[in-house]
């Protein structure tokens, strides 16, 4: 029997996707997009590619990150949870400080990791009981991600997830759409669920928010020369840094109240998009590079007001 590229939990039987709420775009320098999007789509498939986070970039702000499905889930042993809630508290502030060095933000987070590992370990989860999490969870998938990543499928263009998650669930939700072990230029860098028969043995953390540049770097992928890139954080900006990639439109989610925050943003991403955003603009900006046509829905959304300064770079 073949071995799985994505093994994956089950089904996901309870699938749920954010509906379209509106959205307001920040474009940092139009001149430089428009140049940026032009090369994209005068270059055109054969050159496009794919560089994405997955919690609260792939899935909505609604969502709880694939890790803590399991510190919010009623079916988690209570011990579990306590201590998982105690790191989360501990640690996730240190993660967003911006403030910290990256040598001792690194140094946390290993220590974070080493603390989950453990954690995970010790309740012994099984797949059944972790799939049953995942569909009695509050994930939802962005609003027009599906016909994205159908299109990434169909096209053939290289897909690199790099998160901070879970294998077996990003797999799982993944698989929901499409069936991604023939999707060969998928790529998935996040840190895996390692089971033993049926129960989960132990994990291998691999990534996190600081170390996802260095694990594209030594992926030994050829990259293309064109990219999306696509995250809710600061730091996933900084994903393809050690790549030499000669054109990439970089686009960054970011919710409502976190709005303080729209400064930072601007500084680094070509598009920052407010609200809970969807895939429409990611769909469209990947739909002209392909010299594919839209949906009259699609259309009919992108010829609002909030779209008309990108309207003016397309």
């Amino acid at each position: 029997m073949q071995k799985q590229r994505f093994p994956a939990l089950g089904d996901w039987t309870e699938k749920k996707t954010n509906s379209f709420v509106e959205e307001k775009l920040v474009i940092r320098n139009p001149e430089e997009l428009k140049s940026k999007i032009g090369k994209m789509i005068s270059e055109g498939a054969q050159q496009i590619q794919i560089v994405t986070d997955f919690d609260q970039t792939i899935s909505s702000f609604l969502s709880p990150a694939t890790f803590s499905l399991f510190r919010m889930s009623e079916l988690s042993p209570q011990d579990f949870k306590n201590k998982m809630q105690s790191y989360y508290d501990y640690y996730v502030p240190i993660e967003k400080d911006q403030s910290i060095k990256i040598e001792e933000k690194n140094k946390h987070m290993h220590e974070w990791y080493q603390k989950v590992s453990e954690a995970f370990h010790e309740a012994k989860f099984t797949k059944s009981l972790s799939c049953q999490i995942l569909n009695t969870s509050h994930i939802y998938l962005r609003y027009l991600f599906e016909p994205f990543f159908n299109k990434c499928v169909e096209e053939h263009v290289p897909f690199h997830i790099v998160s901070g998650g879970l294998d077996r669930v990003i797999n799982t939700i993944l698989a929901s759409i499409h069936e991604i072990d023939t999707y060969e230029e998928m790529t998935l860098h996040t840190n895996e669920m390692i089971f033993q028969d049926d129960t989960l043995e132990k994990m291998e953390m691999l990534v996190t928010a600081t170390t996802k540049a260095k694990i594209l770097e030594t992926s030994g992928i050829k990259f293309r020369n064109n990219t999306i890139l696509l995250g809710d954080l600061p730091s996933d900006f900084y994903m393809t840094k050690f790549l030499n990639i000669p054109n990439q439109v970089s686009i960054g989610f970011l919710a409502q109240d976190h709005f303080n925050q729209l400064e930072e943003y601007k500084k680094l991403y070509d598009i920052t998009i407010i609200g809970d955003p969807s895939f429409l603009v990611p769909l469209i900006l990947l739909s002209k590079v392909m010299g594919c046509q839209l949906t009259e829905e699609y259309t009919q959304l992108f010829n609002s007001q909030n779209y008309d300064e990108l309207r003016e770079l397309l």
